[in-house]
């Protein structure tokens, strides 16, 4: 078997395994459904109630936690492909920081419009997002080009001020509202339903397929500066590209999970250890990484202490921590 053959049969072998874990993952919860229940639930067949608890609560919550694994496992796929820093993400690089307070004005300025208005808190998203990229793309060009050490240190500050600004802004909240913006922050999919699975597949579908039919100009790029402008392609234009996706991605995930954190460090290093770095494997294998981990980060925190939920970003950023500073230690820096 060669190594294409080898890349593939992962790849099949984590779609069966992701399967797997979203229907053991609908099984788990504070009312457990056996899992024959379950696949009668999915055809509409079986108790009423436990149709409602499967079809309505637990299926789109757990989708919506694939599709948000899948975007910040890209964004955090395309940063560390663009900076060459195994450490770029869109939470640490401050672009969740950045989408997270402009979706924090709108909800303490127009908290009665939240239910209304889920369609357009992506762009206020979007827009948080793409102002700290702009402010990084500044900061950190220098001598006609982009110096990645600034960006990604300026990323850094970026993020660590913007979620103290948050944190002040949070306080003077209404408890209700005080509630509801906490429980965002730290990234989780309660309350989330069948709309907001539609509204991210809507603002996440064109930049997937972008990624998936531009892999192999990234792998050009990854050669050097030198060589890709050799091969034609314009360096700078393509990084600003790829970093307007990676906020894209970014944005439209944290508008609906809130500030989950880790999924885009630490997926694009399980699947290059999968698969290796060309892109064409590497960044199908980090969707399905990255979705995996958010549909069990999940479900664990569901299940450890049923009483109370764990959000899932709690749980992501528990589980992942350690791995965060081995790569911290490896990197020396």
């Amino acid at each position: 078997m060669n190594k294409t053959s080898q890349k593939v049969g992962i790849l099949v072998v984590l779609a069966i395994i992701l399967l797997l874990s979203i229907m053991i993952a609908v099984n788990m919860g504070y009312s457990s459904v056996a899992l024959k229940d379950v696949i009668k639930a999915f055809f509409g067949i079986g108790n009423p109630g436990k149709i409602i608890i499967i079809r309505q609560l637990r299926l789109p919550r757990i989708l919506v936690g694939a599709l948000c694994g899948i975007g910040l496992a890209l964004s955090g796929s395309v940063l560390q492909s663009v900076t060459g820093n195994v450490l770029a993400d869109p939470g640490i690089l401050g672009i969740n920081a950045g989408a997270g307070i402009a979706v924090l004005l709108f909800l303490a300025f127009f908290p009665e419009m939240y239910a209304q208005s889920m369609e357009i808190i992506p762009i206020f998203a979007f827009i948080g997002g793409l102002s700290v990229l702009v402010f990084l793309y500044i900061f950190a060009y220098r001598n006609g080009k982009l110096s990645m050490k600034f960006f990604l240190t300026g990323g850094i500050g970026m993020a660590a001020g913007i979620n103290a600004v948050m944190l002040i802004l949070s306080t003077g909240l209404e408890n209700s509202n005080f509630q509801m913006v906490s429980r965002w922050l730290v990234g989780s999919l309660w309350g989330t339903d069948w709309h907001h699975l539609k509204l991210l597949l809507l603002y996440l579908i064109v930049p997937v397929l972008f990624l998936l039919c531009y892999s192999r100009k990234i792998d050009i790029m990854l050669m050097g500066r030198e060589a890709a402008i050799g091969l034609g392609v314009s360096v700078e234009r393509e990084y600003s590209v790829l970093l307007f996706i990676s906020v894209w991605l970014a944005a439209a995930c944290v508008s609906v999970c809130g500030g989950v954190g880790f999924i885009g460090l630490v997926s694009p290093h399980i699947a290059k250890r999968l698969v290796g770095i060309r892109h064409c494997f590497l960044l199908p294998c980090a969707m399905m990484t990255g979705a995996l981990i958010c549909v069990l980060g999940d479900a664990v925190g569901r299940m450890v202490v049923q009483a109370i939920e764990i959000p899932v970003g709690i749980v992501v950023s528990v589980l992942s921590a350690p791995y965060f500073l081995y790569l911290l230690n490896k990197k020396n820096m």
